[in-house]
């Protein structure tokens, strides 16, 4: 009978910072990437505030094996406040694959009906894989 070797658990996780280092840089991690067809086509604003911001949203196909049998795709409205970003986007049109990386934020407000909050993905970095093309250019398939 072969017995397995028990491995002592480690004190230090291998990403432990280094005693200059900013424990929030190496403990708390916020990264997204998010891949899918555009469902609605960026819109550049600019706020109150001079600041501008950019809103698009997203359709990612769930897998098929997920556990959540109903919905086979969510929708995920993504910002960006840089302008150079915003450069990038202006020509996507609705059924484009995009890929974009950043950071969830949830942003949070008072209305008539209470609080409401929503989340949405930050992105830092946006990127057309394939242009919708042929008669099917600006189709939303359901």
């Amino acid at each position: 009978m072969q017995q397995e070797s028990a491995v002592a658990p480690s004190r230090t996780a291998p990403d432990t910072p280094s005693p200059r280092q900013d424990p929030c840089e190496s403990e708390h991690r916020n990264e997204i990437l998010v891949a899918g067809r555009i469902t609605a086509r960026p819109l550049i604003r600019e706020l109150p505030s001079g600041d501008r911001l950019a809103t698009w949203r997203v359709c990612v196909a769930r897998p098929r094996d997920s556990r959540y049998r109903g919905r086979r795709s969510d929708s995920i409205t993504c910002t960006s406040f840089d302008r150079d970003l915003h450069e990038g986007i202006r020509a996507w049109r609705l059924g484009d694959v995009v890929r974009m990386t950043g950071e969830l934020r949830r942003r949070t407000w008072r209305g008539r009906e209470g609080v409401r909050s929503v989340c949405e993905v930050e992105a830092r970095t946006a990127t057309l894989v394939r242009a919708a093309d042929g008669p099917a250019a600006g189709a939303v398939r359901r």
